[in-house]
């Protein structure tokens, strides 16, 4: 693995000065949007906090080993499909890349996605391979919401039989499938037909050529189908393991939901969680899921959710660690080149 470049600013930390200020103003209105939805929510009676607190030890110990397991085989997938496009990388740098992406998405004020830290982290340990990370990154996140779509409507196709209140999400289901799976085979094909010497004669051919130029720089179509069956699967695990974790929260809640019911409940109010309002989704994942529950027959939906989303993001905890790392050298490295600059000035 090569060194990191501990020298140069995560993406959102530059830029004038007004500018940083109006991002950090609008993060600051998000976290008023989420606190506010939590507090309506609570005043209504939808959230109950005891139900948040106190969780037996034992259930604490295996939402723990979820998550590890789950940061775990998130940082396999990457590594994974970053190494099919010849990008040699460590899994530790993948665990604390993720971690950070988590981190930056959720709570830091920078007006950047979690997709786009990562990317911003691989491509400074790995330099050459700038498109192809972005590939990677592309990939990592269209079939980690296509597995847990597909999951979803599996289960909501088995329980809509005998649950006829679930028939409705059959077709939001179906939508958001057609559209990742078409949009996959879009950009697969598309940088597959590329021709990169095709000469184009007028602006919007200009335009379509190099909107294509560049989908086949980031190299999607180099993957064999066999690897993509493969990060799907892996995609499933790290689903199921999500899944488990929000399915775990619901009983020690009360929510009277079965592991399947939830099954169906998480990729719907995992996807509306996504909506960047607030950040992470606070408050507007645990109205979502206060909604899905009582749709299928449940409730404390937000109560489960909100206690769920204290283990989701969990791993925040360690890409803090490294970004606090990574800012606090390249600190000490500016403030040791200056001394060495004035010893040389004297």
């Amino acid at each position: 693995m090569k060194n990191l470049d501990t020298t140069d600013a995560l993406p959102g930390e530059g830029g004038p000065p007004a500018h940083r200020v109006r991002r950090v103003v609008l993060f600051f209105l998000k976290y008023v949007l989420g606190i506010s939805l939590i507090a309506w929510m609570a005043l209504t009676g939808k959230l109950d906090f005891s139900g948040v607190g106190l969780v037996p030890l034992a259930m604490v110990l295996q939402l723990a080993a979820l998550m590890v397991a789950q940061t775990v085989l998130a940082a396999i997938r990457v590594r994974y499909i970053l190494g099919h496009q010849g990008i040699a990388t460590g899994l530790w740098q993948c665990v604390l890349f993720n971690c950070s992406g988590i981190l930056y998405s959720a709570f830091l004020p920078g007006g950047i996605s979690g997709d786009a830290v990562r990317a911003y982290l691989f491509m400074k340990a790995i330099p050459d391979h700038r498109l192809g990370i972005l590939g990677a990154m592309f990939l990592d996140r269209v079939l980690g919401l296509l597995s847990m779509v597909t999951l979803g409507m599996l289960a909501a196709l088995y329980m809509a039989i005998t649950l006829p209140v679930i028939r409705p999400y059959l077709p939001a289901f179906a939508a958001i499938f057609v559209a990742l799976i078409g949009g996959l085979a879009a950009v697969y094909f598309i940088g597959a037909r590329h021709q990169h010497h095709e000469v184009a004669h007028g602006r919007i051919a200009r335009l379509w050529a190099m909107f294509r130029r560049v989908v086949a720089d980031l190299r999607i179509h180099h993957y064999p189908v066999s690897v993509l069956l493969s990060v799907a699967l892996q995609s499933v695990l790290i689903h199921v393991t999500a899944v488990a974790v929000i399915y775990l929260c619901s009983v020690h809640s009360g929510a009277g939901l079965g592991f399947l019911e939830v099954f169906v409940a998480t990729p719907i109010g995992l996807l509306v969680n996504a909506i960047p309002l607030s950040p992470g989704g606070l408050g507007i994942g645990e109205n979502a899921f206060e909604i899905l529950y009582r749709a299928i027959g449940g409730q404390q939906g937000a109560t489960s959710f909100l206690l769920a989303r204290m283990f989701l993001y969990a791993p925040a905890l360690v890409g803090l660690a490294y970004i606090s790392q990574r800012l606090i050298f390249r600190k000490r490295w500016r403030f040791g080149a200056g001394s060495d600059n004035s010893r040389d000035l004297s």
